[in-house]
């Protein structure tokens, strides 16, 4: 896991990369930045002078993060139709950016409970745990918690699904009918049990949703791959993602304390269940 990215805004990208930007997409665009993310150097929201809109994100080449970037356009080719298409990979100026379709949405899903965005979500998320991970090497759902799980727990978090990994509420944008849900931002893109994003959407049901572990127990039931799962499988993961924030928040990184009371709220749920 790794922690926030110093963001800059548009106007603040180097002369050089701005004006590679220009060439690509055409000059005279509005950009808006985007305050969501914690993964981009850059993250905007250009209008084009046709009417179509391009998200940008990006980080400086040799960041320690590139690496998710290059990730993301990598797997990109292999998305579900609900994942925003890349449109263009560019470097300058010591800048590494990738463009994406821009999508007309609300800023993000609402996980409260009764909230109605909740089921497009769920929908979303029911399509991706039976989608096969495709074979380009991405990261296995053992790289990212074996650290924090015992070492005989391996074979419980194997799978050939693709994960997205990273189901926050920011990620999910909803489309202005209410009805469909876009999800973005798949740098963290990893393969492993279906049930995988599921477990992990609790946790974040109850961190961004301000759910109870009960409530949020229901609403990821209602995904199949969950429902199947071992439950000593989720027991681990649950317990894995409670330890990996515990660490950092011991580590001395600041700001995260309801982040990691929600997240052993949800382990500690589970390992009852």
């Amino acid at each position: 896991m790794h922690m926030r990215v110093e963001r800059l805004s548009f106007a603040r990208l180097p002369e050089e990369v701005r004006a590679a930007l220009e060439e690509r997409v055409g000059g005279g665009c509005r950009s808006v930045d985007m305050s969501t993310g914690e993964s981009s150097g850059i993250a905007a929201l250009l209008f084009l002078p046709d009417g179509s809109r391009v998200f940008v994100k990006g980080l400086p080449e040799g960041h320690e993060r590139a690496g998710e970037l290059e990730r993301e356009a990598r797997v990109s080719a292999f998305l579900p139709g609900f994942a925003p298409r890349l449109l263009w990979c560019l470097s300058a100026g010591g800048w590494r950016l990738l463009g994406f379709e821009g999508v007309t949405a609300t800023p993000w899903a609402d996980f409260t409970a009764g909230a109605g965005h909740l089921e497009p979500v769920a929908a979303r998320l029911r399509e991706l745990s039976t989608r096969p991970a495709p074979g380009i090497g991405l990261m296995t759902a053992w790289d990212r918690w074996g650290p924090y799980c015992d070492s005989g727990d391996e074979l419980l978090l194997c799978g050939d699904r693709l994960l997205h990994a990273d189901p926050v509420a920011t990620n999910f944008l909803i489309d202005v009918a209410g009805d469909r849900a876009w999800l973005v931002d798949w740098a963290w893109a990893a393969r492993g049990p279906g049930w995988v994003d599921a477990a992990l959407w609790g946790f974040r049901l109850v961190l961004d949703g301000q759910q109870t572990p009960e409530q949020a127990q229901e609403w990821v039931s209602t995904i199949p791959a969950f429902a199947r799962a071992p439950r000593r499988g989720v027991r681990v993961l649950t317990e894995a993602e409670a330890r990996s924030w515990e660490d950092w928040k011991a580590y001395g990184v600041a700001g995260l304390d309801t982040t990691v009371e929600a997240a052993r709220a949800w382990a500690d749920f589970c390992a009852r269940t």
